[in-house]
């Protein structure tokens, strides 16, 4: 009884050590966009619904989303990345200046179109609405030209200065992409012993010698060849992830299962996962684990610890709708109904 009240101390200890960390987070800015509409007759024209729009809401996406994560946990991100000079580049810009974060690290540039995707979510007045289509816009890059990635790593050397570490969200579309320069940026930080983070879609192994990359399971098997990993080969796959990357640790998430932790010279640590289970939207989540993630290691704690407040803020945000966020007094509540038995 004691271990697991000193465990649920020192947890809170580490949320509370979380109130003004400067991170830097590199990577892809996406701007979320909700349309939630009210059924009103099937059209004519094709089986398919009519609604009444009722309103738009536009959240914090991709990166940002990491971003507004990381403020709503009461740090101070230092975002770097572009956005195109549109409309939903300027909603964005406009959201994050509205959470209180800097947008000094942000390119804008006409030629970029802003990743956007929409989300059209339907319903009556007496259902909850659920999401019937998503439009995304903006072309994924791979990589940008020349002139607009020197411009994001001049953001970036400004941004690392004076933060306590770097949280790297890769979707694809240029900003975060692993040329060599950047990697050789990257693997300075952790050498100097500042925790960078790794969240990439499609690029995982290319961020080797990393402090630790979260990659879902569609994306373990992705990284190791598209083979399907079982419940019995998970283990064999994320040591294989953790030999290829030669990071720190990885920690894959596996929704309804949980999490599980591959650390050098440490068995595999399985976290089961938190919360109800009845999901209501998984829109982000991913986003979340990374930032409570790399807060957690910023703010002292070892990776065992960072992991397990992540678990927490994933089985939080679950039971949100659209793009969520969690806040230190939610994460502390979490622990103490874990810990309360």
């Amino acid at each position: 009884m004691s271990a697991h009240r000193d465990r649920a101390d020192r947890l809170r200890g580490w949320v509370s050590r979380f109130a003004g960390l400067p991170v830097a987070v590199l990577g892809d800015l996406v701007a979320d966009e909700f349309v939630f509409g009210d059924i009103q007759r099937v059209s004519r024209e094709a089986p398919v619904l009519i609604l009444d729009e009722k309103r738009r809401v536009l959240a914090p996406g991709g990166a940002a989303n990491s971003v507004a994560n990381l403020r709503a946990l009461g740090a101070r991100p230092r975002p770097v990345g572009i956005v195109g000079r549109d409309e939903s580049g300027d909603d964005l810009v406009a959201c994050l200046r509205d959470q209180d974060v800097s947008t000094a690290g942000l390119v804008r540039d006409s030629s970029y179109a802003t990743p956007t995707k929409s989300r059209i979510l339907a319903g009556g007045i007496h259902t909850r609405r659920q999401q019937v289509v998503r439009i995304d816009r903006g072309r994924a890059h791979g990589r940008l030209a020349g002139a607009l990635e020197r411009k994001i790593s001049a953001k970036l050397s400004g941004s690392l200065q004076g933060s306590r570490g770097l949280l790297v969200a890769d979707y694809g579309y240029g900003a975060a992409a692993p040329r060599p320069g950047l990697l050789s940026k990257l693997r300075r930080l952790v050498a100097s012993g500042a925790p960078v983070t790794i969240d990439s879609r499609a690029r995982v192994v290319d961020f080797r010698g990393m402090t630790v990359c979260s990659p879902n399971q569609e994306e373990l098997e992705s990284a190791l060849g598209g083979d399907a990993v079982s419940d019995r080969s998970l283990a064999a796959a994320g040591k294989a992830l953790l030999r290829r990357t030669g990071n720190r640790a990885v920690l894959v998430t596996r929704g309804a299962k949980g999490m599980t932790l591959f650390e050098r010279r440490r068995k595999p640590h399985t976290i089961p996962a938190y919360g109800a289970e009845e999901v209501a939207d998984v829109t982000g989540a991913g986003d979340t684990v990374i930032a409570t993630l790399t807060l957690s290691l910023i703010a002292g704690s070892d990776m065992r610890d960072a992991a397990t407040l992540a678990n927490y803020a994933a089985g939080i945000v679950v039971q949100k709708m659209g793009t969520a966020t969690v806040s230190p007094q939610e994460l502390v509540a979490a622990i103490d109904a874990d810990h309360a038995a």
